[in-house]
């Protein structure tokens, strides 16, 4: 036994005992509570690593993944106030008695308390209002300094249209919930606050849509979307004309991931490949060959300087589905899949170039043994050319070129998970609201969601960026570049 547990030891038999401690161990006395006091939220005296379950075992008494507290560093935008000692300083006597020494700065404990309220919220100046006797002149009190000056704060438009576009909260919703906290805000109030909104952004998704044109890879794909407007024209067109209307999500980034990322969104009678065709426009003629990734569907640009690749993913989609009637086979091919997700997995640290070698070398094999057998399947009569299996095996043929295109050029990506993952807020936005009602709201739409979810892509709070756009909105419109999610903390750093 060591001699600090010696000393525990005998230190509890005398408090079991009823008696106080000596002076030689009031300090291990001391030091023990103040120990129980920085560890107040621990549950026993076990470490983090002994009360964990072994791998596989569920315990009732263990709390459930995804329960556990956050830290005070967690809560990276809280307000900061400092709550300095009101009696005590460093350098002062330790007020304890029969103690010598003095105190000195240890850290800064954090408690945190969270409190909720209606998304906006009112305050009501009341300025004393005094008239002359005499002249009947009025004096009304100034505002104070921390007034904004308007109704509407900047930060009231940024929540509403990230509540709206970027959460899929509809207008009626939020109007309901104004009005039980007694802050009444109509619908069509929050809509005229979110197309100005836009408007002061509309510049900027200009300049980001220069941007995504010059990228190095681009994502595209569609999902459907009702504009009332677009309707009513559509049931007036003769029989055969085209009748889809559609949300396009488009993500451009750099190789690997490299820089910044752009989401944009285009709602209307345009497919993908006609707004890429549209965006294309802005790209440079010195620029490399697109890179641009997207499903099977008949819906590619014109646009002759890229390099067409297919998804993976929906490739595999194809296979889980038919398991069930073809377990075998289906996990043969899965299993080819999984070993080249996991080369990528490898690989996701190294250069493209580097990257392409190692999945020449690792992936190149099992992609060529795959193709093989399936071609085997065929001619040994073993599959219906027509039935469920033929039909998917027949896509990873079809499609070959564009499935293997990230064995030959640097920095193909596998799949087109990336623009598929930022449609969801299109179709949140579809579920909840149901429809725009004109082109023109869902252009409003369509410039704050690729403002929010640009943001989002690059880790910046998208209601902070839309308050400091809205706030300088005319500074916004005459220079885009200096008021991008990455930059606009620099340029605010600089104006104050």
């Amino acid at each position: 036994m060591s001699d600090d547990a010696a000393a525990l030891a005998r230190l509890e038999e005398l408090l079991m005992r009823g008696e106080m401690p000596g002076e030689d161990s009031r300090g291990l006395l001391l030091e023990t509570v103040r120990h129980f006091r920085r560890c107040r939220h621990r549950r026993g005296a076990h470490k983090s690593s002994e009360r964990r379950a072994p791998r596989g075992v569920r315990s009732s008494s263990i709390t459930a993944r995804g329960h556990g507290r956050n830290g005070a560093c967690d809560y990276t935008g809280a307000e900061h106030v400092p709550c300095p000692h009101k009696d005590l300083k460093e350098g002062d006597p330790c007020p304890l008695a029969n103690c010598r020494g003095k105190l000195y700065h240890l850290r800064w404990d954090s408690d945190v308390e969270l409190k909720a309220a209606p998304p906006v919220h009112a305050l009501c100046y009341d300025r004393d209002v005094l008239r002359c006797f005499s002249c009947q002149t009025t004096f009304t009190a100034p505002l104070p300094e921390e007034a904004h000056g308007s109704k509407y704060h900047p930060s009231v438009d940024a929540v509403l249209g990230t509540m709206r576009y970027g959460l899929g909260v509809p207008h009626h919703r939020l109007e309901q919930w104004q009005a039980w906290a007694g802050i009444p805000l109509p619908a069509s109030t929050q809509f005229e606050r979110v197309a100005t909104l836009a408007e002061a952004v509309q510049a900027i998704h200009r300049y980001l849509e220069k941007l995504a044109a010059n990228q190095a890879v681009v994502f595209s794909d569609d999902t459907g979307v009702r504009i009332l407007a677009l309707q009513r024209e559509i049931r007036a067109q003769p029989e055969g004309e085209r009748r889809g209307v559609y949300t396009t999500g488009i993500v451009a980034r750099g190789l690997m991931g490299a820089g910044p990322a752009v989401a944009l969104y285009a709602s209307g009678r345009r497919h993908a490949g006609e707004n890429l065709d549209r965006l294309l426009v802005e790209r440079r003629k010195e620029e490399p060959d697109l890179i641009h990734m997207a499903d099977a569907a008949s819906r590619d640009p014109l646009f002759a300087r890229r390099l067409p690749a297919r998804c993976w993913s929906h490739a595999r989609r194809y296979f889980v589905e038919a398991e069930e009637a073809f377990p075998q086979e289906c996990r043969h091919v899965l299993e080819a899949i999984a070993a080249v997700y996991k080369n990528d997995a490898q690989a996701s640290d190294l250069d493209p170039p580097s990257r392409l070698r190692h999945h020449q070398e690792k992936s190149a094999p099992v992609l060529l043994a795959l193709y093989n057998w399936i071609e085997e399947q065929f001619r040994e009569r073993r599959v219906e050319p027509n039935g469920q299996l033929g039909k998917a095996f027949q896509y990873l043929q079809n499609h070959k070129e564009g499935l293997t295109r990230f064995l030959h050029v640097p920095g193909v990506p596998l799949d087109n998970n990336p623009v598929e993952r930022e449609l969801k807020p299109a179709v949140r936005h579809r579920k909840n609201s149901l429809f725009y009602k004109t082109e023109a709201g869902a252009f409003v739409g369509d410039v704050l969601m690729s403002a929010i979810r640009t943001c989002v892509l690059n880790r910046v709070d998208p209601v902070h960026y839309l308050t400091a756009v809205g706030e300088h909105a005319a500074r916004a419109r005459a220079s885009p570049e200096a008021w991008l999610p990455w930059t606009y903390k620099q340029t605010l750093a600089a104006l104050n």
